[in-house]
């Protein structure tokens, strides 16, 4: 009996194997078709519709973009809390999972510009879109060129624009909140932009970090409360402040995603 219980999981584990295999294998033709093919249809009928009416033509096929890459996945998204409604700008503070929170993000935030690295410059098409949104794409190991990203992000902010920052500065591998780099939150500190914490979990059991394999079927996004900039004494301490709550967030939603709670 033990001998069947042993084969009959053998055989379990290879089907589980072969299908994160074809799912893999889907993600590229998948990614290659939507990003590639399906986005220059979409540049090209933005180009043509004109400058206002192409970019919010653009932008809400971005946002379903970031929805339809998990369905297609077949993975399933838990969202907790509500997107509180910011009456001005602001920035989203987010623990960093997976290649996947750049879709998950903008498909249930919204399609907001990030502050990232410049080395997804190196990405075709991916670096159009995230150009699209009006993201800045920071070199860390050049000084004058990050003074003037940041700059550039101080100008966008005063006009209304949104952005999306990740202060760990890499993904984690195990999911749990690295801590956050010095000085990462000093735009939204010293603009005194509203700050909406977003906590992540999942991501990086569907994507692991350094990989294209789809292994997991679920992932969840956490909204927290609006932090007021205003209301610290330093950026040092803003940043603690936010990088607790986030990390409270993902220990929340870490048991919604894990145990399928529909209710957080």
């Amino acid at each position: 009996m033990e001998k069947i219980n042993s084969s009959y999981r053998n055989s379990e584990n290879i089907f589980v194997k072969l299908f994160n295999i074809l799912r893999s294998l889907w993600l590229l033709v998948g990614a290659f078709l939507y990003i590639f093919v399906y986005g220059s249809i979409v540049l090209l009928i933005g180009w043509i519709l004109g400058k206002e009416k192409g970019r919010k033509f653009v932008l809400k096929q971005v946002e379903i973009f970031g929805r339809l890459a998990f369905k297609l996945l077949g993975v399933k998204v838990f969202v907790c809390g509500k997107k509180p409604d910011v009456n001005s700008n602001y920035i989203v503070v987010s623990n960093h999972q997976s290649i996947l929170d750049i879709p998950l993000i903008i498909g249930y935030v919204g399609p907001t510009p990030f502050i990232a690295k410049k080395e997804l410059e190196k990405f075709p098409m991916v670096n159009v879109y995230l150009k699209y949104l009006g993201s800045e794409l920071i070199d860390r190991g050049n000084v004058r060129q990050t003074a003037t990203a940041i700059r550039e992000v101080m100008r966008k902010l005063n006009e209304g624009y949104h952005f999306v920052i990740f202060p760990e500065g890499t993904r984690s591998p195990n999911g749990e909140v690295l801590p956050f780099k010095p000085r990462s939150l000093e735009i939204a500190f010293k603009a005194k932009v509203p700050i909406l914490p977003v906590s992540i979990w999942g991501n990086h059991l569907v994507i692991p970090k350094h990989k294209l394999i789809v292994s997991g079927n679920k992932t969840g996004i956490m909204f927290g409360e609006v932090v007021y900039p205003e209301n610290f004494k330093s950026e040092e301490e803003l940043r603690a402040y936010v990088e607790n709550v986030i990390r409270q967030g993902v220990e929340k939603l870490k048991e919604v995603v894990e145990n399928e709670k529909s209710v957080c």
